[in-house]
């Protein structure tokens, strides 16, 4: 039995080598799409997976006014929840980002990164397996300090780590802690320390982050609730108060609610643009990813049963043999549904192949480290690919099983309508897919080229921008710095502010005028930064070195922020105030002296934020927020004016720290970046797609056709032309597409809408698409079919009508 079965089978499959090919094929893409994006969900998912903690410790963040979400928190919230909330039972605060720095091992200088500062307490929240020494000892002290196992091999080879003497940052510090890490986290540093004593703070300071432990069972919404107790007791009542407004008044103006996140679902869901040291994941990628190798399996498998329909006309006969010799339907569907899963599995086989060749390649894309020995995994995706088996070999089982005795060996078969119409269906859902994936990639492309070539508002061509390491005088090497490499003929300008393009250190307060105030973003800058950056000045003037109050109360705002404050009209020589101030400023009464042109700085997602620029020397505390300073350099000896820039760093500034130049441009590229990943793959999957729907239309319309060349040749012989009879046997292939791309209208339309509203500054959704898919679709119909039907006409008439 099984071997007359396997004997059928080869027979059937040599025959139809064709749709066996375009069938496996289908599949083969399908299951290997789905599992390199399972892969890559499962990478991201898998942060904080191994934290015993991970269902009782979350991370407080804070909704703004404005309507931003900060990461940070304020250092006093900690021991107040931990006072005033019986639910929180301890609370874990550190920096929000990994220091680097020069680490002296034995009197040598070793550079080290992924350094993090925080409370004694890490282990409690962060409990990674400890090999040498124990998490208590790190507690005892403020000196004492731990580092990762792999660390403690490069700074003391084979001998124990404990107990040695470490310096960095000007303070010397006691190996207590030597810990492992397994898995992936929110943190993984290499080195952990303290801070010198407990942080000190008010309601407005955001500086760090704040992580929370709660008793067992407690719920994430009874404690937001009694956040807001604790934030309208110690910020909103005396703030207002100070402020000789209602606490209302304050709350709708300058309110923030405090909320937890889980830490488990930080690194794609949270709704800051923080996920942590370790990075945020692309959750809407991965939905798109998911969506996508969905929709190409959807088409594979409808590939697969409309290639099985319609060929199944070419065993009808050896159905109704078989019904005749007493098999039942039973056995046949098993028989012909075993004849799919057996090709599916070959599919599956080969995609595991096929992912296993790509797989270093999606690595390098998306700066990831993937293995396919996820047998977990593995064993879920090959029960989805037996259960998809089953599925698409019963609906053509079912449908050859229905094949009544009688009429099949008459060859009345052949002219089911039913078996026709679910053909067309088919045949529109799969063009239906595949014009969605061509309108999606045609609108992608069109955002993703408009955020390349948009206006940003300044220029960071040939404008190179420098890191500081170190944080000992800053301002003053970079005062050096300046002064010394402007005397080179390549180099054109130095300069330098805090708000830095494309990402990095950032500082915000509230900034008033009169009765308004306005979270506003601050930006110290140099006299030239503007100039260098050639951000235009729309009304009044720049800072200028010549004048001694542009460093002390005279201020720039960009036009959002003149807009907020309702001084848009005539904001020259208005006085306003800052949030902040210090012992040599107290912020009040500045004057604006000028209107800068909105610019980006953040990329296309945001909107331009509010804000004030002030020189370095207006604050002095400001100067703590000089993390990189910009070179403008010739376009000519690029390399060789790089060479200069570096052998100064080296020996006038950070001995002993790496030299990591870039360009402004390519970093504010940085902040689309994941956008053009989506457009490539996008594209790449549209390719897929439409490759496998052209395989499918090809051997569908080689049956199609075949099966009409005994009809093909009566039109002929009765006088039909070439193009009546190519006419007659496209039409049906054209009426489907068309009905197709009208359902593929509002469809497409409110997927791309819901993608491009992500966006700020968007295209609006263009028509041309829409005409651009069904056109493309119709030809590739015309093209296909018509190669088909036209070797058709050319059917010799004897051998089709010599038995009529």
């Amino acid at each position: 039995m099984i071997q007359t079965w396997f004997k059928i089978f080869f027979r059937n499959s040599k025959k139809n080598w064709l749709n066996i090919l375009v069938n496996i094929l289908g599949l083969t893409l399908g299951f290997a799409g789905l599992l390199i994006v399972l892969l890559y969900l499962n990478d991201e998912q898998s942060y904080n997976k191994t934290n015993p903690n991970k269902e009782d410790v979350y991370r407080v963040v804070h909704k703004m006014a404005s309507g931003d979400i900060w990461s940070t928190s304020t250092n006093i919230e900690g021991p107040t929840y931990k006072e005033e909330i019986p639910e929180v039972e301890s609370f874990y605060l550190c920096n929000s980002w990994y220091s680097d720095g020069l680490i002296k091992v034995k009197g040598k200088d070793i550079f080290t990164q992924g350094i993090l500062q925080g409370e004694p307490n890490f282990f409690d929240f962060f409990p990674f397996d400890v090999v040498e020494g124990s998490a208590e000892s790190f507690k005892k002290t403020r000196n004492n300090i731990a580092i990762s196992e792999k660390l403690a091999k490069q700074f003391f080879g084979k001998e124990s780590a404990i107990g040695k003497t470490i310096n960095f940052y000007k303070r010397d510090f006691i190996i207590t802690t030597v810990y492992k890490i397994e898995g992936k986290h929110y943190v993984m540093p290499k080195v952990v320390f303290q801070y010198k004593k407990q942080p000190e703070g008010h309601w407005g300071n955001f500086s760090n982050n704040l992580f929370v432990k709660l008793s067992k069972g407690t719920e994430a919404k009874t404690f937001n609730e009694k956040v807001k107790d604790v934030w309208h007791k110690h910020s909103v009542l005396p703030s207002a108060k100070n402020m000789s407004i209602t606490p209302e008044e304050f709350t709708q103006k300058y309110g923030t609610t405090a909320y937890l996140e889980k830490i488990g679902d930080i690194r794609l869901h949270t709704k800051s643009n923080d996920a942590g040291p370790e990075g945020k994941g692309n959750y809407q990628l991965i939905v798109i990813l998911i969506s996508l190798s969905i929709l190409l399996i959807i088409i594979s498998c409808v590939n697969f049963i409309n290639l099985s329909i319609a060929s199944a006309t070419q065993r009808a006969k050896e159905v109704g043999v078989k019904k005749t010799l007493g098999l039942s339907k039973a056995s046949l569907v098993r028989q012909y549904t075993l004849e799919i899963v057996t090709q599916s599995i070959v599919a599956f086989l080969l995609s595991l192949i096929l992912v296993e060749l790509v797989l270093p390649s999606f690595n390098d894309f998306m700066k990831k480290d993937i293995s396919i020995l996820q047998f977990g995994l593995l064993s879920q995706l090959t029960l989805v690919a037996i259960v998809v088996s089953v599925v698409i070999g019963s609906i053509p089982a079912f449908y050859l099983s229905r094949f009544k005795s009688v009429e099949v060996l008459k060859g009345n078969i052949s002219r089911s309508k039913q078996g026709i119409f679910a053909r067309n269906i088919m045949l529109g859902l799969q063009f239906l897919i595949s014009g969605f994936f061509l309108t999606g990639s045609i609108i992608i492309n069109k955002q993703v080229n408009y955020m390349m070539n948009k206006d940003l508002g300044f220029n960071g061509d040939q404008i190179v921008m420098i890191s500081f390491n170190k944080f000992d005088n800053r301002y003053k090497n970079y005062l050096l710095a300046k002064q010394e490499l402007v005397k080179h003929p390549n180099i054109e300008a130095v300069t330098s502010n805090s708000f830095i393009i494309g990402g990095g250190s950032a500082s915000s307060t509230n900034f008033s005028y009169k009765d308004v105030s306005i979270q506003s973003n601050s930006n110290a800058l140099d006299h030239n930064y503007l100039d260098v950056m050639n951000v235009d000045i729309v009304a009044g003037r720049g800072l200028q070195d010549d004048i001694a109050s542009d460093t002390i109360k005279n201020v720039l705002i960009n036009e959002t922020l003149a807009s907020a404050l309702g001084i848009a009209d005539n904001p020259i020589g208005k006085k306003v105030d800052a949030g902040f101030g210090g012992p040599d400023n107290d912020g009040k009464n500045l004057q604006v002296v000028g209107v800068v042109k909105d610019h980006h700085t953040r990329g296309l997602v945001n909107k331009i934020p509010p804000t004030f620029y002030m020189h370095w020397n207006s604050f002095d505390w400001m100067r703590g927020n000089l993390w990189k300073i910009q070179v403008k350099i010739k376009p000519n000896n690029i390399q060789e004016t790089l060479e200069f820039i570096e052998d100064y760093w080296k020996q006038n500034v950070e001995q002993g720290y790496p030299f990591n130049p870039e360009f402004v441009d390519k970093r504010f590229a940085k902040t689309y970046k994941k956008y053009e990943k989506q457009q490539t793959i996008f594209f790449i999957l549209t390719s897929v797609v439409i490759l496998v729907s052209l395989l499918g239309l090809f051997a569908l319309a080689t049956l199609t056709i075949q099966q009409r060349l005994k009809e093909v040749a009566i039109r002929k012989t009765l006088g039909a032309s070439i193009k009546e009879i190519m006419y007659q046997l496209i039409k049906s292939f054209l009426k489907i597409t068309l009905i197709a791309s009208v359902i593929l209208i509002p469809v497409a339309y409110y997927f791309m809408q819901n993608w491009l509203e992500n966006f700020t500054y968007r295209i609006e959704m263009p028509l041309l698409p829409y005409i651009i898919t069904p056109i493309v679709l119709i030809v590739l119909v015309f093209i296909v079919v018509g190669i088909k039907a036209y070797y058709a006409t050319k059917v010799d008439l004897i051998k089709y009508l010599k038995f009529e």
